[in-house]
């Protein structure tokens, strides 16, 4: 950005509201609900505060574009925090735990892009940090997304059933006839392996940094006996020779 333009999370004094009128908490018609709306990606948050303004009049949204920002701003006191959480698992829990350790009150609500086999620990371990609900942003839309954070405004919690009852749970994940007895994750990041994926793209797909996504390599490639990845998804063959590795989460 050259400064010549002026983005929504700049100020996030300016709030979107649908007559284009002051913050305010409640007005003629009667209350209205106050967001902060946290996503470091600008084109995702253009189009939620442009979607919103036109569609949602009770609904005031405060753009930040990210954790630190928001906390930093003297926007006051919102009904609930949206964390956008586009990056990493391990990003998602961190700012999970961030936000609560300096909001006890205000619910957060997490929108995740990661694969839905892959939301399985995220919706457990960011629920354990702190949140009061989780949503895929891969199965829900906009309509059930607003729903979702309403009820958690009021004091509900959200969580996909459907995904967190589909998996078993945690001691249940690796059976002892287990190939290499690998992990539920060892086994997402060797089918990513099996299809000839850079770490990079493997730590992107799976919700993880690279720096874990190479700590599963190399813990594959000891259980597997393996010199390096090549001969790791070699030998996976055997076993799972349709390049089915992935575990059920």
């Amino acid at each position: 950005m050259d400064g010549t333009q002026t983005n929504a999370a700049d100020n996030p004094s300016n709030a979107t509201k649908a007559d284009g009128g002051p913050n305010l908490s409640h007005d003629a018609q009667g209350p209205v609900t106050r967001i902060a709306w946290i996503d470091a990606y600008a084109l995702s948050r253009d189009c939620i505060m442009k979607v919103l303004s036109e569609s949602e009049p009770k609904l005031t949204v405060h753009p930040f574009a990210s954790v630190t920002q928001f906390l930093a701003s003297e926007v006051g006191e919102v009904d609930a925090i949206v964390l956008h959480a586009h990056g990493s698992y391990e990003t998602c829990l961190q700012e999970t735990a961030m936000l609560r350790a300096a909001i006890v009150r205000t619910p957060v609500v997490i929108l995740s892009d990661l694969e839905e086999h892959c939301q399985i620990d995220t919706i457990r371990n960011t629920l354990r940090a702190g949140a009061s609900g989780f949503i895929s942003t891969r199965s829900m839309g906009l309509g059930m997304t607003l729903s979702a954070i309403r009820f958690v405004q009021s004091g509900g919690t959200f969580a996909p059933l459907d995904l967190l009852l589909s998996s078993p749970a945690p001691a249940e994940r690796q059976s002892d006839d287990a190939p290499y007895k690998l992990t539920a994750r060892q086994r997402d990041v060797l089918a990513q392996l099996q299809q000839g994926k850079a770490n990079k793209i493997i730590a992107h797909e799976l919700g993880m940094s690279e720096s874990t996504a190479k700590v599963h390599i190399r813990n594959i490639m000891r259980k597997m006996g393996a010199t390096n990845r090549t001969q790791a998804a070699f030998n996976a063959l055997k076993h799972y020779p349709g390049g089915e590795a992935r575990s059920s989460l």
